[in-house]
């Protein structure tokens, strides 16, 4: 694995010059050292570098803290402040940055190592958190189901796009209101329980299926739903809110569903087209799919046992570079 390379911003050369062979003789490549924030942000543009060590009080126009906001809205790059000051006002505009570390000088060499590497193991751990909080975000906004987040008091916290073409009211608009009011949730059939399914989920932490329900969209439209609630709950076991998903009801399933007229029928395959016919429940999220009896098998694995199609495993061109990337620098 390639070294971190690291930045000094040190306005005392002779002090950059000694952190500078300190992080050397630790093994980081320290390509560059600056003594203003001016001179920081252009070789921070041209290095890139994994890690930067800004002294707080620089000569020039702009400070330690203003240099780290004016890179940090280019790239994505952890600070650790060194700094002789310690005050309460220090700290405060220090805090803005979101910095990886805080050393006071006169620093000891023994001390760099561990903050720089705590440092880059967070960085490097925020990013993957973020990263994958990209693509849940993106796979909630592109997936047909709608999702609807609570927070424990059952108030809208989160509406993807589906869940907002669905009940006609934008995030915004929804925001803070309570999910009852904004499903306008009406009994559509029998065996509809009364008490709110998101009530319901949080207060006996479980998942809670939606089964026949009219949702009422804020234009007055009615639609068949049909979807789940499930708890969120912290490693306490305390509730935080809900999560729920839900789609509108086909017609179709509903009459097979009336009728009885299961299982099998939805698998019914066409002798002229050789394709399975009807409707399954498919999760969204996981891809797995429901049997007649409830259990939920990957989607793969249940069209192999019900047709004479066979799958081949392996990775597409784009899964191949995230799993097995050529740039293997530390980031």
């Amino acid at each position: 694995m390639e070294p971190a390379s690291i930045l000094i911003v040190e306005d005392e050369p002779v002090v950059a010059k000694d952190i500078q062979l300190s992080l050397q003789r630790l093994g980081y490549r320290v390509p560059a050292t600056a003594t203003s924030g001016e001179e920081a942000i252009r070789k921070a543009d041209d290095m890139h570098p994994d890690l930067i060590l800004m002294d707080i009080v620089l000569k020039g126009k702009m400070d330690g803290v203003e240099t780290a906001l004016q890179i940090q809205r280019k790239q994505d790059v952890p600070v650790i402040y060194l700094t002789a000051y310690a005050d309460d006002h220090t700290l405060e505009r220090a805090k803005v940055t979101s910095p990886a570390g805080y050393m006071l000088k006169p620093y000891q060499a023994h001390e760099l190592r561990p903050t720089i590497e705590l440092a880059l193991h967070r960085a490097q751990h925020e990013r993957h958190m973020r990263e994958r909080l990209r693509w849940i975000a993106t796979t909630m906004r592109c997936i047909g189901d709608g999702i609807v987040t609570t927070d424990r008091g059952g108030r809208v916290a989160y509406m993807n796009p589906a869940a907002e073409s669905l009940t006609g009211w934008s995030q915004d608009d929804a925001a803070g209101m309570g999910v009852t009011a904004l499903l306008g949730f009406h009994e559509a059939g029998p065996g509809y329980e009364s008490e709110s399914p998101v009530q319901q989920a949080m207060t006996q932490v479980r998942i809670v299926a939606i089964e026949d329900v009219l949702l009422i969209s804020k234009q007055g439209g009615r639609r068949a739903i049909r979807g789940s609630v499930a708890p969120v709950a912290d490693d306490g076991g305390s509730v935080l809110g809900a999560v729920l998903v839900f789609h509108e009801t086909a017609s179709g399933e509903r009459a097979l569903q009336a009728s009885g007229q299961q299982g099998d029928r939805l698998w019914k395959m066409d002798a002229r087209l050789g394709r399975p016919q009807g409707i399954i429940n498919l999760c969204s999220w996981c891809k797995r799919v429901p049997d007649e009896s409830g259990e939920w098998y990957d989607l793969a694995t249940f069209i192999a046992e019900r047709s004479a199609i066979q799958f081949n495993g392996g990775l597409c061109p784009e899964c191949m570079d995230q799993c097995f990337p050529c740039d293997g620098r530390h980031k």
